[in-house]
């Protein structure tokens, strides 16, 4: 069976979010998730070059820049400032919750054989697999961890998934569209290193759930 670098790129990053779930370092999440952002980078440099269309090598050089350089070394010295490298608690154990994000992997490939075909091949069914794998790995950190990063960086997997589908199943988007959601993104990113950053100076800690005791 004939496999593409679509197929091996799409898949790789989704077994790599799943991965990230095992996990409670964040340094070993940011230095997992600058490996799935070359991936995806290399992913859409190779769309730009089968599709002939030069834009998309602005898109995945920004990509690259952005979420494998920026965007690591800005959380990176966030976690040295505050000094916490690993999650204190999670709501289900870091081992249970990388199993279920591979029982979600099998259920995204049943997503995905159900969704309109936009091109010939299995190989729209594997990257759509991995695109929503990605999508669930990410909402699934988000909703698991305590700690403020890790939930960043589940919602950047996530948003992972967002591009991913977009441009292997609706052939990508406009040039200025993508620009504008990654400046949206990293906007997003940097406002939230600096609450994080806020939260801890102020209550000591940035478990998220012990948030909930300023209600009393």
């Amino acid at each position: 069976m004939h496999v593409t670098v679509y197929e091996v790129m799409s898949i790789a990053s989704a077994v790599i979010a799943v991965l990230m779930l095992g996990s409670r370092n964040i340094h070993f999440e940011l230095s997992m998730f600058s490996i799935q952002i070359w991936l995806i980078a290399g992913e859409t440099a190779y769309f730009a070059f089968q599709n002939h269309e030069p834009h998309f090598y602005i898109i995945a050089l920004t990509l690259l820049m952005q979420r494998a350089v920026i965007v690591p070394i800005f959380l990176n010295w966030i976690v040295r400032r505050i000094q916490v490298m690993d999650d204190p608690g999670m709501i289900i154990p870091a081992p249970l919750s990388m199993h279920l994000s591979i029982l979600l992997f099998g259920l995204s490939f049943f997503v995905a054989q159900h969704l309109p075909m936009p091109a010939p091949g299995g190989q729209v069914i594997a990257t759509a697999t991995a695109s929503i794998s990605h999508i669930f790995s990410g909402l699934l950190m988000m909703l698991t961890r305590r700690l403020a990063l890790s939930q960043i960086v589940g919602f950047l997997i996530l948003e992972n998934g967002v591009f991913l589908f977009a441009l292997t199943q609706t052939e990508g988007l406009p040039l200025l569209i993508e620009l504008a959601v990654f400046v949206d993104i990293l906007g997003a990113v940097m406002i939230a290193g600096v609450l994080i950053f806020q939260i801890k100076k102020s209550f000591e800690h940035i478990d998220v759930s012990r948030l909930t005791d300023l209600k009393h």
